[in-house]
């Protein structure tokens, strides 16, 4: 599921924010598919004060449902190094948060 909003405050400000979730409900009996989450967001806010120049703040943000111990436990409770699938737990962990600024500037010669 994608939900996008864009709002433009006047001619020259203007937010975008996008709110994703993404789920995996798979059966165990049927397939061998791991039972995954994960919910993204996006916000980013637009200055053009005049053509050809631009300000942009940005925010993005991830979270899925991934083990804290990010290695897959063999019986006898250590990691096992020839699982290479992601393990996954109940929780949601933030794997990725950014924050950014961008600017162009439109040089005329």
């Amino acid at each position: 599921m994608r939900t996008k909003v864009n709002y433009q405050f006047t001619r020259s400000i203007s937010a975008r924010v996008i709110a994703e979730y993404d789920s995996t409900l798979a059966n165990p009996l049927n397939t061998s598919l791991l039972r995954t989450r994960e919910v993204a967001t996006q916000a980013l806010l637009t200055w053009l004060p005049h053509p050809g120049t631009a300000v942009y703040l940005g925010y993005n943000d991830d979270l899925q449902n991934l083990n804290r111990s990010l290695c897959n436990r063999l019986p006898n409770g250590t990691c096992d190094p020839n699982n290479t699938t992601f393990p996954r737990a109940g929780p949601l962990l933030n794997d990725g948060r950014q924050i950014f600024v961008k600017a162009s500037y439109l040089f005329r010669f």
